[in-house]
């Protein structure tokens, strides 16, 4: 007995000590993205990690003509530069709006802190806290706290409610997009799990993302280009005809998922699987989970735009205390009830539904094939790779003597070319693989290569 107390003592030390130095460690700010404020859903504990942009004034999102640009998601589309960080270089959101001139730019993505590993083991955003938590709960596999903890990130719905609770612009842009980056993280966290669990985990967020697309859709058909809203902009004595907004689409870019068994850190920083899982088995889980993700999304997309959408609904009580019927529709997905509007003022769904991982497969076999002086019939290793190394990233653990020339990160060695590395870290992508998203996006954005554009309606 007195062992045993000796021991649970310990244990209860050790835990504390921890504690400190995640709190001592982690960052307590590092949100830092124009016209972005990060808050997180009630049910996440924030007591480790804050993510409210507590540095940065809030900026006036003025509107008015042009383009803007909303982007929910995760570490792969997160604009946020820490110390140190210089050679991450821009998301490839940024180029995007460079590549369509857009006027504003509203990024609500969020990333783990450099400073939060090896406390922590690596994790981004993910689409649902509440699904993964749940799959995690019911997993029959011991899976140490560590690994168990939530990612305290801020998730898809968190980020949409933070938006739709900024002030309106005092006048929509002509335009808005929406990016919507996630999945990576989901499949790299189901993966770990019992495969049916894990395979429910991975519906319920596909079905969890549709659900927080209708909110912004209702958001968007309601509070930011209802007839009412264009009508009264429209008819201003100030403006003329070349100024007036018509009716808009609502548009969103969302890319397919990249199989993360394919980053570097798949292999070199993923924490070793609990008995009786195996790395093989978890590989097998993500490989398939990827692939259903992706077809999953693409025939949901396929009905989803293809959905009438709700009518547009009546004017709102501008006194809602007055009206017991008002309805507070920014966490509601519900469609608006049926009104006799013009059928020409209906706001239409559209998507550019980007393939990603084939770009990036791409520039992997390029530089194999390139490596083994071979080329397919494709034509891929007749170019020229313009990449040191598809596999190992800029920023890596010290091992040998693979340390010449190269700065420390909170004790990660960081490689003077960032530009010559396909992935930035082991989890995310160079600034030049990033520049070339963003072109080939914008390049959809421009010609408009829509779902709908591909239908020819």
């Amino acid at each position: 007995m007195p062992a045993v107390r000796k021991r649970l003592g310990a244990s209860i030390v050790l835990t504390l000590l921890s504690i400190i130095s995640i709190i001592v460690l982690l960052p307590t700010s590092r949100v830092s993205t124009r016209l972005q404020k990060i808050a997180l859903g009630p049910t996440i504990d924030t007591s480790l990690w804050s993510w409210s942009s507590s540095n940065e004034e809030l900026e006036e999102d003025l509107g008015g003509d042009g383009t803007r640009l909303v982007i929910f998601g995760d570490s792969w589309i997160d604009d946020t530069i820490e110390d140190g960080q210089e050679g991450k270089g821009r998301s490839w959101a940024d180029y995007l709006c460079e590549e369509i001139n857009c006027t504003s730019r509203l990024n609500f993505a969020a990333s783990q802190p450099v400073g939060a590993w090896p406390a922590y083991p690596p994790t981004g955003a993910m689409t649902s806290n509440a699904i993964h938590e749940a799959g995690m709960s019911k997993s029959t596999y011991t899976i140490p706290l560590e690994v168990a903890e939530l990612s305290l990130l801020p998730d898809l719905a968190a980020q949409i409610q933070t938006y739709i609770a900024l002030p309106p612009p005092k006048q929509p842009p002509t335009e808005t997009i929406f990016v919507v980056s996630y999945g990576i993280w989901d499949i790299y966290d189901f993966s770990r799990l019992d495969f049916p669990i894990a395979q429910n985990g991975t519906d319920r967020s596909i079905e969890e993302l549709f659900k927080q697309l209708d909110i912004l859709y209702n958001h968007f058909i309601r509070n930011l280009y209802s007839p009412d809203i264009l009508g009264t902009l429209n008819s201003a004595d100030s403006i003329d005809d070349t100024q007036k907004l018509s009716i808009p689409t609502f548009r969103i870019i969302l890319p397919k998922v990249f199989d993360p068994t394919l980053l570097p850190g798949w292999v070199t920083l993923r924490p070793a699987p609990p008995a009786p899982s195996s790395v093989a088995e978890q590989q097998k889980n993500a490989v398939y989970l990827t692939q259903r993700w992706n077809q999953r999304v693409e025939n949901q997309l396929a009905k989803w735009v293809k959905e009438p959408p709700a009518p547009v609904p009546a004017p709102q009580n501008p006194n809602p205390e007055q009206d017991s019927s008002h309805e507070d529709i920014r966490n509601s997905n519900k469609p608006a009830p049926p009104q006799p509007a013009d059928q020409t003022a209906i706001i239409q769904k559209d998507v550019f539904y980007f393939d990603l991982p084939k770009l990036l497969l791409d520039v992997i076999v390029e530089h194999q094939l390139e490596d083994e002086e071979l080329s397919d019939a494709s034509g891929l290793g007749t170019g020229e790779s313009p990449f040191e190394s598809v596999y190992i990233p800029c920023v890596r653990e010290a091992g040998g003597d693979d340390t010449d020339g190269l700065v420390d990160l909170a004790g990660m060695l960081v490689c003077n070319e960032p530009e010559e590395y396909l992935f930035w870290d082991s989890f995310n992508l160079g600034a030049m693989m990033k520049s070339w998203i963003g072109k080939e996006v914008g390049e959809m954005v421009r010609e408009n290569k829509t779902m709908r554009h591909q239908w020819g309606h």
